[in-house]
């Protein structure tokens, strides 16, 4: 069985899964979703995202303080990108993700919120490097086993 973290991790992986050009998305970084704790940056061709639960509370809410914890994810987003196009691929990479997660509320168990977005950061690199990667940060209320 696995755990409420998993499942809702799992369930953000399909969402991000879609992401593809031919479905209308501007990158393809869909093609490589990951649940592994770390991207391998600098090291891949194509693009990589993976998806890790980073944090777990006391939910704020009263109501579900015995039920839930609040947990928090980041997906680590990184893609090959040439010194002129960085901020561009940047741009479009967390676009994606922010349009891959909107209005997949189905896709999640009863029981699990659906995920928050927090924050979004680029990751620096030097330029030379050949790519850019962005952190997401979202975050919702998931079952206690």
């Amino acid at each position: 069985m696995s755990s409420p973290r998993a499942t809702w991790l799992t369930a953000i992986a399909a969402c991000l899964q879609r992401i593809k050009k031919v479905d209308g998305y501007l990158t393809d970084a869909g093609a490589a979703v990951t649940l592994e704790p770390h991207p391998v940056l600098g090291e891949a061709t194509a693009a990589e995202v993976g998806v890790i639960w980073t944090r777990q509370e006391r939910p704020q809410q009263d109501a579900t303080r015995r039920t839930h914890r609040l947990t928090t994810a980041r997906i680590v987003a990184y893609l090959p990108a040439s010194y002129t196009a960085r901020q561009d691929v940047l741009d479009d990479i967390v676009t994606d993700i922010e349009a891959a997660l909107a209005d997949q509320q189905f896709r999640f168990p009863a029981g699990y919120e659906f995920p928050k977005y927090q924050s979004a950061e680029p990751v620096v690199s030097a330029p030379a490097d050949g790519w850019v990667a962005a952190v997401i940060t979202v975050s919702g209320h998931i079952p206690i086993r």
